[in-house]
Order: C-alpha cells, then sequence, then structure tokens
C-alpha cells in the first residue's frame, strides 16, 4: 500500500465508529449521491442506478454501472462504483472489467463531485488501523482495509 493512500485511510479511521464516523450526515450524502449518479447518466448516457438496501456495512451504496459499459460481463458479479460512509471515499468494484476511459472519467466525476477515489488493489491489505476492536470483528478472517470502509460488517 502505498504511503499516501495509508495516509487518506488513517485520517478517517475513526475509533469505535464500526459503519459511520461521528459526524455521519445521511441526508447531505444521499444528496451528493443522487447528483453523481445523473451527472454520470449524462456523462455515460446509460442510467447509474443506486442500490441503496444497505445495513450493517460500512459503506452507504453502489452505484450500479451498466452492464453495456462493461467488456465482457459475467453473470452475478456486482459492477458498481461503491461509495463510504466515510470520509467522502468511493472506490470501483471489477475495475479491470471496463475499458480505461471510462474508469478514468468515472475518477475523474467523482473527484468533480467532492469524493476520494481509492483503489481496490490499494486496499486490499490487512487492517491495521488504531481502531483496535475493528479487528475482532471476525474470527474467520483479519478484516482489510476494504471491509473497514467498504464491505458489510
Amino acid at each position: 500500500m502505498k504511503d499516501s493512500v495509508k495516509e487518506i485511510l488513517l485520517r478517517f479511521d475513526e475509533i469505535g465508529q464500526y459503519e459511520t464516523p461521528k459526524q455521519f450526515d445521511y441526508a447531505d450524502l444521499e444528496r451528493r449521491v443522487i447528483e453523481l449518479s445523473i451527472n454520470l447518466q449524462q456523462r455515460f448516457g446509460h442510467t447509474f442506478k443506486i442500490d441503496a438496501q444497505v445495513q450493517d456495512a460500512s459503506f452507504f451504496c453502489d452505484l450500479t454501472i451498466p452492464i453495456k459499459l462493461v467488456i465482457n460481463p459475467k453473470p452475478n458479479i456486482g459492477y458498481s462504483i461503491r461509495i463510504s460512509n466515510f470520509g467522502n471515499l468511493a472506490t470501483i468494484n471489477f475495475r479491470e472489467e471496463y475499458p480505461r476511459e471510462m474508469t478514468d472519467g468515472i475518477i475523474e466525476q467523482l473527484d468533480m463531485e467532492g469524493f476520494l477515489f481509492v483503489d481496490i488493489d490499494e486496499i486490499d491489505y490487512t487492517y491495521d488501523g488504531k481502531f483496535n476492536d475493528f479487528k475482532k470483528i471476525s474470527s474467520d478472517y483479519e478484516p482489510s482495509w476494504y471491509v473497514r470502509y467498504f464491505d458489510y460488517l
């Protein structure tokens, strides 16, 4: 993991906060995600559906990437932009499945909307932050930084 990414992740790592930060503003994030979805639709000409049916998670929602934009779509894959509850962080699931110009456009749009893109390859590491109880959320596996900010808990 790059030091610059680790610095970002640690900045939003609040002790005692599993699903949301202390100052979490649901309505504001919902408004911003709706705006992002509309702007992505205008940019790419396809609907980026918001899947916000999320509970017990460190992320807010998935913006489903239209299957027409995937290079070689596979069944039962969650092609999406995932928005974290923490720090305006966002990532792209299965980034390697899309044309580079599309992912570059999504990242640019995320930046324009005030979201901070974090590549999954940079957060697929064992969580080693300051929230020690988070390290024990599962007896089956060691949680990763992805779990910390972008997964069900």
